[in-house]
């Protein structure tokens, strides 16, 4: 291993735990597997961990990255929460890292680990099938390759920058006119929001309300009394 590979662990548990969400194995794996990504994108293949990743268990996977984050559990660098599953009787476990501080190994790996590593966990760390998706369809080692195949790092290469996309001038009177129908459109908005806000709510009281008034809803005879032009009108 070329770093403290339970301190890795610890790093990715705490990214996710300051963000209120706990790691189930299977996606704490996979962001050991990006921090290796990473690397390799600027390290001409080599990796964080040297550990021989394989294209099985829903894309990249080695029983060491297992096998290290139980011994990061046993020495205390991340905790472990038993939990039931529905789909069978064995054990399974969430992590999570209670710390006032980020670890220290965050401020000593590079920023190119760091940066897309936080950009990672913040839109997948509760949400497996995302990075499973994310893993197996657009990291580089697995382009091409079949199941059981060792993964090749050297084959990682830093994605392609969004290309600046240049926007045609407009002349004055252009603009002008495009920010009078802005204003037009927002008047409009406007009027109708206060439409909507002035137009009465009808709801099923409402609506039983007219049955009754109607008689449409009556089962049984109308009892009463009207008074038409001082006199008195009675019926059955």
């Amino acid at each position: 291993m070329t770093t403290n590979v339970f301190e890795l662990i610890q790093y990715i548990t705490w990214l996710a735990t300051e963000r209120g969400e706990v790691l189930s194995p299977i996606r704490l794996v996979k962001f050991l597997y990006l921090s290796d990504l990473y690397h390799a994108r600027k390290n001409e293949g080599d990796t964080l961990t040297g550990w021989p990743w394989k294209f099985v268990h829903y894309g990249p996977f080695c029983g060491e990255s297992l096998e290290a984050i139980k011994r990061a559990v046993d020495e205390g660098f991340i905790e472990a929460f038993p939990y039931e599953s529905q789909f069978d009787n064995e054990e399974h476990f969430l992590y999570k890292h209670r710390a006032d501080r980020e670890p220290a190994i965050g401020s000593s790996l590079p920023f190119y680990i760091t940066g897309p590593l936080h950009g990672a966990v913040r839109k997948w760390a509760g949400d497996t099938y995302a990075l499973l998706d994310h893993v197996y369809f657009e990291t580089e080692p697995m382009m091409s390759i079949q199941p059981g195949d060792l993964l090749d790092f050297s084959r990682a290469q830093e994605p392609e920058p969004v290309k600046h996309i240049s926007m045609k001038k407009l002349s004055k009177q252009k603009i002008a006119k495009g920010k009078q129908l802005i204003s037009k459109i927002r008047e409009n908005q406007e009027k109708y929001i206060r439409l909507d806000r002035e137009r009465p709510i009808y709801d099923d009281a409402y609506f039983e309300a007219l049955d009754y008034l109607n008689g449409d809803a009556l089962d049984f005879p109308v009892q009463g009394e009207a008074k038409i032009e001082d006199s008195v009108t009675e019926f059955d």
